[in-house]
């Protein structure tokens, strides 16, 4: 085979490799290259052969080619180093560049063989955005707030500041998730203009954001920075042609350099985040010990629930007569939930209701409570039975269908069982919620309007709600005889009432001054401690038995 020793042969030979491949001398002078390589630098053989590398490329570029050249000729003999070559378009190629020398005739070479590594590169830089950035807003998610809060702790103290937003929720409800992204957006750029440039403001998901004031260059006050916030949010939002409204609620935590990891400090700020939503949102909140210990107290208690639920044990169902107005003849009992705490005693549904509602245990412990007020007032088939229903459960949507196979299952005829719901729910147009009242009241169940006068109270809604009967809250009651109208408010929904054909019980009837008063309106039914206070099983049993007869059913 003939000799192949001429820059022809050799050039033909480097041409049909892929990767740019180059040669140098001494100098650090091109004197060989490929095709690939060329087209990688946007030049010409000639050019690239016959110019400088510091009249081609920018002289940082130049002067790291060169650097690692030297290393090489110094005896390394090997250098392999990522580098960026701005090629003649312009275009910055990020390239892992390969260096060997060699010895030809006494004279010293350098062979180059470059990987263009610029699409990876750009792969990788954007799989980074991706995964420490929101895709909706392009605010930092929480994995990138995580970094800089650990970097935060390490150089100073802080401030994190989390934000839920308030009623979010009705507006995807009623204009469609479409608007409220666009509100999502619209809320991500007013934070952005609320902090400094090295704050933090990311968005941890749905309707949650977080914003990180490092205390360096003189960190604004977080009192200020929440004021601003809850103002941002309360502004009308323009989406869509629509005019959109919520609000915020926010939690704040301190920390200084290294006393609390980013885990710990992120709780606190949850916990304060969780007092201002109870406390009617809307407002902000600073953690302390103390709203600690009440939020460790509420994670024990919820403990405690799921294991009564699971066990069976620990939650009583209580009774409370309702009596005719007319001849106070037992017509109906309420189940009234109890919790037989075995730390803190007997406890009243203030003390856990609102938790149970909190966690979605509100669903199952309802389904108890049902189950047995269902069983029990089969003993006496002249009576109905009231059982409170949550708006929780009312939103589940198949809630139509369990109540319905817990009535089945008793035997109990459905126009038996009254669902008191309140106010609010009746007036929510939830549509699930809606459709649930509407089918259970078609399947013979009876609604009945609860504690009317707490919430959005006005007789005009009683026109357009489709209920059975309207429970008086107790606190009018409590007031008849006073000066601040709860009699005329009295006097006037049981007139309705009765030309609506609504049923009407007056709840909290204590005093014979309260009943004397109440036999003068239209009310229907009494309830209250003046003819009974809830009863346990055993007692209402006895109770019932005595002013009814025995029961037709064994106890």
């Amino acid at each position: 085979m003939k000799n192949v020793t001429s820059l022809d042969h050799l050039q033909s030979i480097i041409d049909v490799i892929p990767s740019p491949v180059f040669v140098k001398n001494r100098k650090h002078d091109i004197v060989l290259l490929n095709n690939a390589a060329c087209a990688l630098f946007g030049h010409s053989r000639d050019i690239l052969l016959t110019t400088k590398d510091s009249e081609l490329f920018p002289a940082e570029q130049v002067r790291a080619f060169r650097e690692a050249d030297e290393r090489v000729f110094a005896g390394d003999q090997y250098d392999e180093s990522e580098e960026d070559v701005t090629d003649g378009s312009g275009s910055v190629r990020n390239v892992i560049t390969r260096k060997q020398a060699i010895r030809l005739g006494g004279d010293e070479f350098l062979v180059a063989v470059v990987t263009d590594v610029t699409a990876r590169r750009q792969a990788e830089t954007h799989n980074r955005y991706l995964a420490f950035h929101d895709h909706l807003t392009g605010l930092p998610n929480r994995a990138l707030l995580n970094e800089r809060i650990d970097q935060a702790l390490a150089r100073a103290g802080l401030a994190l500041i989390y934000i839920d937003l308030d009623r979010f929720k009705e507006v995807n409800d009623e204009h469609g998730h479409q608007s409220g992204d666009g509100l999502i957006r619209a809320f991500s750029s007013r934070l952005t203009r609320i902090v400094r440039e090295f704050d933090t403001v990311a968005r941890l998901g749905g309707d949650e954001f977080a914003i990180l004031l490092p205390a360096v260059n003189g960190a604004p006050d977080p009192a200020k920075v929440c004021r601003r916030v809850i103002e941002a949010a309360s502004k009308a939002f323009s989406i869509d042609g629509k005019t959109l409204y919520v609000g915020a609620s926010i939690g704040i935590a301190f920390a200084g350099a290294g006393y609390i990891g980013q885990v710990e400090l992120q709780r606190r700020a949850d916990v304060a985040l969780y007092q201002a939503k109870r406390e009617g949102r809307g407002c902000w909140r600073a953690f302390t010990e103390e709203l600690d210990e009440g939020a460790r107290a509420r994670r024990t208690l919820e403990a405690e629930m799921h294991q009564a639920l699971a066990s069976g044990k620990g939650f009583e169902v209580h009774y409370q007569p309702v009596v005719s107005a007319s001849n106070e003849s037992i017509v109906a009992i309420e189940a009234l939930v109890r919790w037989r705490h075995p730390r803190l005693g007997l406890l009243q549904p203030d003390a856990f209701l609102p938790l149970a509602e909190e966690t979605g245990l509100i669903v199952p412990l309802g389904e108890w409570v049902l189950t047995e007020a269902c069983a029990m007032i089969g003993r006496w088939p002249d009576l109905s039975v009231a059982v409170n229903i949550s708006p929780t459960q009312l939103r589940r949507a198949d809630i139509v269908e369990r109540i319905l196979a817990i009535v089945a299952r008793s035997g109990l005829h459905p126009g038996r069982l009254e669902l008191e719901v309140v106010e609010t729910t009746m007036l929510d147009d939830d549509s699930t919620s809606s459709s649930a009242i509407k089918a259970l009241r078609t399947a013979g169940i009876k609604i009945v309007l609860d504690d009317f006068g707490t919430g959005y109270s006005s007789l005009s809604h009683l026109q357009k709600l489709k209920v059975d009967k309207v429970k008086i809250d107790r606190s009018f009651v409590q007031q008849l005889g006073g000066v601040d109208g709860s009699a005329a408010i009295v006097h006037a929904l049981a007139d309705l009432c009765e030309k609506l054909g609504i049923s009407v019980t007056a709840e909290g009837v204590e005093t014979e001054a309260q009943r004397s008063f109440l036999r003068l309106s239209a009310c229907t039914e009494f309830q209250g401690f003046l003819f009974s206070r809830p009863l346990s099983k055993s007692d209402a049993i006895t109770f019932l038995d005595s002013a009814l007869g025995p029961s037709s059913v064994a106890a």
